[in-house]
């Protein structure tokens, strides 16, 4: 967009007193018809400009807001006897030499649409068998729908996965929202720093 700019073009002169000074008219460059009518071109363009900054704001505030949720990895165990992952002091998640599995519950906004999943942290070598997924789960009681998945092998890895449009609408009412983090054994230490949800809304 153009820089909207509003550049004056009325300069006032004194006026003198005395026997030698202005005498008062209403034509010559000096007059009061001249100074009105450069007084009054600049309102307009002033009202002109005052619109085109109306218009710039009414155009920025109809488009869709981007918002970026960041979240600690505190990963909880499911019942079945799963091992889960480890919180460090520092809120990180972290596995080693096992097979561990662990979940966080999301609260997002609803009717709000989600873009992507990101995942940030650390692993070893030959790391293969990673997987982090944002999830919904229809309720009362459903399967976990994979709404995006990423997987981790280099160190430090940050990967992100795009969400499909066909559920990427949050539907609070009638799901929960979720991530999932597994690990097969990796004979080495991995840790989950951060998880992003970016979505827009209206």
């Amino acid at each position: 967009m153009a820089d909207i700019v509003f550049q004056p073009t009325f300069v006032h002169q004194e006026f003198v007193d005395g026997p030698d000074g202005d005498r008062v008219r209403a034509d010559e460059p000096n007059g009061f018809n001249a100074r009105f009518a450069a007084i009054e071109s600049d309102l307009r363009q002033l009202s002109t400009v005052v619109g085109q900054i109306d218009d710039a704001v009414d155009r920025r505030g109809t488009g869709p807001a981007g918002h970026v949720l960041t979240l600690a990895p505190l990963l909880q165990g499911a019942d079945g006897g799963s091992i889960s992952w480890t919180i460090t002091p520092g809120g990180a998640a972290q596995a080693r030499d096992e097979d561990v599995y662990g979940q966080l519950e999301v609260t997002l906004p609803d009717n709000v649409q989600l873009t992507s999943f990101r995942v940030m942290g650390q692993v070893g070598l030959n790391v293969v068998g990673l997987s982090v997924s944002l999830c919904r789960v229809r309720m009362p009681g459903g399967t976990p729908e994979v709404l995006a998945s990423v997987s981790g092998d280099t160190d430090p890895f940050d990967r992100s996965a795009d969400v499909d449009p066909t559920t990427a609408v949050t539907a609070t009412a009638t799901y929960r929202y979720l991530v999932q983090a597994s690990l097969i054994n990796s004979g080495t230490t991995v840790t989950l720093a951060a998880f992003q949800i970016a979505y827009t809304s209206s």
